[in-house]
């Protein structure tokens, strides 16, 4: 009987350390990114709910009714001042890259929607540097 011949392994544990090492780095990466897209998002649609309240009550104080029983017609130049006022304030077009913004009035209800573009921190090759975010929020006007 022939003794068997052993296969030779050295260097097998270096291939699957590269291995590990790239898988988590690109981990590494996605996540950050990933968070760093959150984030903003997060502060987007706060200042969105901001933006939209601030719009809501102006128009509220503006159009409030003593005793006639009806709402009044909504101005949607208003709201759109009064959106702008708060961006303007909160200076939300410092805050995020390439914002854009629009306020809408349907009935009583202001609509506020904002949209941003997000650097990503790492831009892996083949993957897009920046990413498009939007937040839309809308509040009823309490007209009495």
């Amino acid at each position: 009987m022939k003794p068997r011949r052993e296969r030779d392994e050295r260097g097998q544990m270096t291939v699957l350390i590269i291995g590990f090492t790239a898988i988590v780095l690109l981990m590494i990466v996605v996540v950050t990114d990933v968070s760093k897209v959150f984030l903003v998002r997060r502060d987007l649609d706060s200042t969105a709910d901001g933006a939209v309240l601030a719009a809501a009550n102006g128009l509220a104080a503006i159009y409030a009714q003593t005793g006639t029983g009806g709402n009044a017609p909504i101005d949607p130049e208003e709201a759109r001042r009064l959106t702008a006022d708060y961006l303007d304030t909160v200076s939300a077009s410092e805050r995020f890259d390439g914002l854009d913004w629009s306020a809408d009035v349907t009935g009583t209800t202001v609509t506020v929607q904002l949209t941003s573009t997000v650097d990503l921190p790492f831009e892996p090759p083949g993957w897009p540097g920046e990413a498009d975010i939007a937040s839309t929020a809308s509040a009823v006007v309490p007209v009495r």
